[in-house]
């Protein structure tokens, strides 16, 4: 017989010779396998604590010592295996979850790929005490790395108890990258926090060594969030609740003076599974632009349900990814739920709109405002000063206002009436530095170069008309471009077209067809040097806020533009088209679009 050759080096070359490939012995490949489900303590909590929930438990109990790397114990009032159950629960990719491959398209349970167990048990010692409820006798199991299971009949309690010791003795090189016990502990708390919050309908107990760390009775979902966040649940606390499109969205937010310095009072859910979205977490946070600094995060354990064939939640072994059929309309009613919800509490005013806040949902700037030595007043859209300088050029995160007894009762008196009719705003004054009218309540002063920034911002994130259709230009109007600024072009071709440009490129410059009408005759070059200059800036943007920098430039750039020669009839538009807007108070970049004197304040200047 023929004895394998190995792999060798010819002439400095590595060359594999023919019968060096073998595979790998089992538990080799389990460990290796394993690497992916279970990556630390928390993770095998996770894990086993997903599978007593899927099993049906009441009551779920876990015990660790040494930040799990000693012992594990987790322990159920589920369903409880057989032992035919329990002869291939550690088998991997066995699997009670799903049969066909229709199944893996509707999932509905948050175990599925039949890996946690094998993987588990390929490094650690495992012990599974079981009874099924439909059975008289228990079996237990233990497991050792790299050697065969042992089962036996005993007297268990119905349900599972699963042990996990010594994780990671068989492989000592990914123990002692493990951080410190405080620090793995600390992961293991965060996530019991978030299985709490998936079941508010399971108890959950929970022990460090001998000390109980919590005890959560099955509770509403306000209790059980209050509990888990140690907040007031009358207080601190606000619904939320919304349903569009096959999408329904339900839980809690805090008002903006509950808030934390980090994002550990978040959490996200679909069909009851905790998920982990920087988009989505966005989407929420924007919705307290300006109220809280960005060194503070509101707090929110939120809840959506999507028909399971529209989410992918087959996408990492660990589960906390999904992907969205259509990840733009959960984006956006998440966003205009926070939204309704502070404006319903009079946290977010429903400013001057005669439409629902955010019926028509965009996101603005991630970024704060410009202004580093002014606030903003959200509620009247004042300036305060706050010390230090302005910057036109650079975003600055803004400090989050705070409101006097007088400031709320202002808010109230103006903004109540959450409807203002427009033949009840009258322009008095109108030219490109202030619009002056009177509505309802007092004196509106709008910055018109402001407004239009707002108005042109919405225009072109909507791919609207109206200022910003296309003119053809009856000589086409060619402009140079190096290869860098050529594939900066290209790059935000589509942006550029939605705000009212049409072009063709060519290799080493573009030519321009038509152009949005604000732009006057014999501006093009100097527009779009200013398009790529600001391109130039947004590079290093946070790239979920590129696009939006780059539409609040060219907003930017048309406003300044649009304010050229204000009539009275341009300033009518310019205040119906803000009233329209989903964000009427504030431009893109932070500044205050206008301003509100009450009558009261002008008549107690007489007295």
């Amino acid at each position: 017989m023929d004895t394998p050759l190995s792999s060798t080096t010819v002439g400095g070359i590595f060359v594999t010779m023919p019968g060096s490939i073998q595979i790998l012995p089992e538990h080799i490949a389990n460990q290796i396998a394993a690497g992916e489900v279970v990556q630390r303590p928390e993770s095998v909590v996770k894990e086993l604590v997903e599978n007593s929930i899927d099993a049906g438990a009441g009551c779920v109990t876990v015990v660790v010592q040494g930040a799990g790397k000693s012992l594990i114990h987790i322990i159920d009032d589920g369903a409880g295996m057989s032992r035919p159950d329990l002869e291939l629960c550690l088998v991997r990719h066995a699997t009670s979850k799903i049969r066909t491959e229709e199944d893996l398209h509707r999932i509905g349970t948050l175990g599925f790929r039949g890996e946690a167990m094998a993987s588990i048990a390929a490094v650690a010692d495992v012990e599974v005490r079981t009874r099924h409820r439909a059975e008289e006798l228990g079996w237990t199991l233990t497991s050792h790395p790299g050697k065969p299971l042992a089962i036996a009949p005993a007297t268990n309690d119905i349900g599972t108890q699963i042990l996990v010791r010594q994780l990671f003795g068989s492989v000592p090189g990914r123990r002692k990258f493990l951080k410190s016990d405080m620090t793995e502990f600390r992961y293991i708390s965060e996530t019991m926090q978030t299985l709490a919050l998936s079941r508010p309908n399971v108890r959950f107990v929970f022990y460090d060594g001998p000390t109980r760390v919590f005890d959560l009775a099955p509770a509403d979902l306000r209790t059980r969030i209050a509990e888990v966040l140690t907040v007031d649940p009358i207080r601190s606390l606000i619904e939320v609740s919304a349903s569009d499109s096959g999408i329904s969205l339900s839980g809690y937010v805090s008002p903006p003076e509950v808030s934390r310095q980090n994002r550990s009072g978040q959490f996200l859910f679909l069909n009851g599974r905790p998920i982990k979205s920087r988009a989505l977490s966005h989407a929420v946070n924007q919705a307290y632009e300006h109220l809280v600094s960005d060194r503070q995060f509101p707090l929110f354990s939120l809840y959506l349900d999507i028909d399971p064939e529209r989410v992918d939640v087959n996408v990492h072994p660990q589960k906390h990814e999904v992907k969205f059929e259509d990840e733009r309309a959960v984006f956006l009613l998440l966003q205009d739920a926070v939204m309704r919800a502070l404006a319903r509490v009079n946290i977010i005013p429903p400013i001057m709109s005669n439409v629902p806040i955010a019926s028509s949902p965009l996101r603005t700037l991630g970024s704060e405002p410009m202004s580093g030595g002014l606030m903003v007043n959200r509620m009247t859209g004042e300036i305060l000063q706050s010390g230090g300088g302005f910057s036109d050029r650079n975003y600055q995160p803004a400090q989050p206002t705070r409101f006097t007894a007088a400031h709320q009762r202002s808010h109230d008196m103006l903004f109540a009436p959450s409807e203002v009719p427009q033949e009840t705003i009258s322009v008095l004054h109108a030219t490109a530095e202030r619009i002056i009218c009177v509505i309802p309540a007092g004196v509106m002063i709008v910055r018109p170069t402001f407004a239009s920034e707002r108005i042109f911002f919405e225009q072109i994130m909507a791919k609207s008309a109206g200022d910003l259709s296309p003119q053809t230009l009856m000589f086409p109007v060619e402009i140079p471009l190096d290869a860098h600024r050529r594939a900066q072009i290209e790059e935000h071709r589509q942006t550029i077209m939605d705000s009212g440009f049409e072009f063709d490129l060519g290799e080493s410059s573009m030519t321009i067809l038509a152009v949005p009408s604000i732009i006057a005759p014999g501006e093009e070059h100097l527009v779009i040097d200013e398009l790529i200059s600001a391109m130039t800036d947004v590079e290093n943007a946070p790239s979920i806020d590129r696009h939006e920098a780059l539409v609040a430039q060219l907003a930017r750039q048309y406003a300044r533009r649009s304010v050229v020669g204000m009539t009275p009839e341009r300033a009518q538009m310019v205040v119906r088209q803000l009233r329209e807007c989903n964000i009427t108070h504030h431009t893109p970049f932070g500044q205050p679009t206008f301003t509100v004197i009450p009558f009261d304040e002008i008549d107690a200047r007489f007295s």
